[in-house]
C-alpha cells in the first residue's frame, strides 16, 4: 500500500488508557489516522481514579495504591518519568505521567471523550476492504 493510501486509513482505538495512548502514538508514527473512543471525561484508563464511581467504570485503582514495578520499568522508552519521581509510584504519579505523555505527543486531539462504543462488526465487504464498522454514542446521547 502506498503512503498516500495509508495516510487516509482511519483506525479505531477503544479506550484512552495505557494501551490506547500508545496505540494512538504508533498509528500516528505509521501515518494512520487514529480515532480513540474514551467513555469517560479524561484519559488514563484504570489509572484515572476518583472517589466517585463513574458509569460503566469497570476496574480502577484505589487511593493508596503503589506500583510494584519501578519507575524505570514502568516508563515508556521514549518518555522517562521525571528524576524526582519516587522509585515506586502511586496512582497519581502514573495518571499524571499518562497526562503528560498525551500532551507531549499531542494525542488528546485524537480522543473522543465521553463516547462509548456500542458495537464493532465487520463490514459486508470486509474480505476485500478489511474494514470494520464502529458504532459509538456520546454521553449526551448523540450517535
Amino acid at each position: 500500500m502506498d503512503a498516500s493510501a495509508m495516510g487516509s486509513r482511519r483506525v479505531a482505538i477503544i479506550g484512552a488508557g495505557v494501551s490506547g495512548l500508545t496505540s494512538i502514538k504508533a498509528c500516528l508514527e505509521e501515518g494512520l489516522q487514529p480515532v480513540c473512543f474514551e467513555q469517560h471525561e479524561d484519559l488514563g484508563g484504570v489509572w484515572y481514579y476518583t472517589d466517585d464511581v463513574r458509569p460503566n467504570q469497570g476496574a480502577s485503582m484505589y487511593r493508596s495504591l503503589i506500583t510494584n514495578s519501578s519507575k524505570e520499568m514502568t516508563a515508556f522508552s521514549d518518555f522517562p518519568f521525571p528524576k524526582e519521581s519516587p522509585p515506586y509510584l502511586g496512582y497519581r504519579h502514573v495518571c499524571n505521567y499518562l497526562q503528560r505523555y498525551a500532551d507531549h505527543f499531542h494525542l488528546r486531539r485524537h480522543i473522543r471523550f465521553r463516547t462509548q462504543v456500542t458495537s464493532v462488526k465487520k463490514t459486508e465487504d470486509f474480505e476485500r476492504s478489511g474494514q470494520w464498522e464502529v458504532h459509538a454514542v456520546q454521553a449526551d446521547g448523540d450517535d
